[in-house]
């Protein structure tokens, strides 16, 4: 399925959710990155294929103009999917409480990122 395709006018009739990601203290930023990238991303597509829009957005302190004070968010990726109709979303809430795909998704998690730390949020728009 392809997971990057426009979704024009549907944009904001979207369901959308978001994640905000920690990677592990031990990992470098290039390392996390390309491990997401390279594993997770696939590992995803499969087990959660009813999404629509999959999109990570990496943070760049290099380029952020804040202060010293907030310098560090608290994470290291913002990670978006979006689903077309609420039986997707739902089908997405179905299986990520199967414990067989949990634990399969915490197995690779616990390669590159703090699990527990994550922050998940269903996000409503308007323009």
């Amino acid at each position: 399925m392809d997971h990057s395709r426009g979704l024009h006018g549907l944009e904001n009739k979207m369901i959308k959710h978001f994640f905000l990601i920690s990677k592990k203290p031990e990992v470098s930023a290039e390392d996390f990155r390309a491990y997401y990238e390279a594993h997770h991303v696939p590992l995803i597509n499969r087990l959660l294929p009813m999404f629509v829009h999959y999109q990570r957005h990496y943070v760049d302190l290099s380029e952020s103009r804040v202060s010293e004070k907030q310098a560090d968010p608290g994470f290291d990726v913002i990670t978006e999917i979006h689903f077309a109709t609420q039986a997707d979303y739902d089908a997405f809430l179905n299986a990520t409480s199967n414990p067989e795909i949990i634990a399969e998704i915490r197995a690779d998690e616990a390669n590159f990122l703090i699990s527990d730390a994550t922050r998940s949020l269903r996000m409503d728009s308007s323009s």
